[in-house]
């Protein structure tokens, strides 16, 4: 059986990327993964999705007519039940970000861990039914102005592999 993947190339499909993102975590918030990996070597609080007509409303109701960032997106999951787990680079730049992450941590617990390590640089992005991978960081940068290149894989055993190899790679590190 073929499972579909899908290659994307920015800056010249920036708007593909933006698509992708917010399908994938809309998708994600109508049917939420077990546990959702999110591993970049730099990362900001992006607009993930665009509900500035309201067209998430009814996946969440409170949410305002406006972008919606990573954070917020994060929280909405949590809230469902998601094991969130994030492997980051430490660098300066991710700094605004993890303090975000700290104020769910105080709400959500040890549901969300995560780990700043020194030489990380992989990228991508693992759910139960999917994994995404490439050269982009999850910035403005990365997804509107960099070149980039990111593969969507939705093959199981691609992503069982995955799921595999950052378990044990990374779960007792993280906090």
């Amino acid at each position: 059986m073929a499972y579909p993947s899908r290659d994307l190339h920015g800056p010249d499909q920036a708007r593909g990327v933006r698509d992708l993102f917010q399908t994938l975590f809309a998708a994600e918030l109508l049917s939420p993964s077990n546990k959702l990996w999110l591993f970049f070597a730099w990362i900001s609080d992006v607009e993930i999705l665009d509900n500035s007509a309201r067209r998430f409303a009814a996946i969440e109701p409170d949410w305002p007519a406006a972008p919606i960032r990573l954070s917020q997106v994060l929280s909405a999951l949590l809230a469902r039940g998601t094991q969130v787990r994030l492997i980051i680079r430490e660098h300066g730049h991710n700094e605004y970000f993890i303090a975000r992450l700290q104020s769910l941590k105080d709400r959500f617990g040890d549901q969300l861990k995560w780990v700043v390590e020194r030489d990380f640089h992989a990228k991508g992005l693992l759910g139960d039914d999917y994994f995404l991978s490439g050269s982009m960081n999850l910035t403005f940068n990365g997804i509107s102005v960099n070149g980039e290149h990111l593969i969507l894989r939705t093959d199981p055993a691609a992503i069982a592999e995955q799921a595999e190899q950052l378990h044990l790679q990374w779960e007792e590190r993280l906090r």
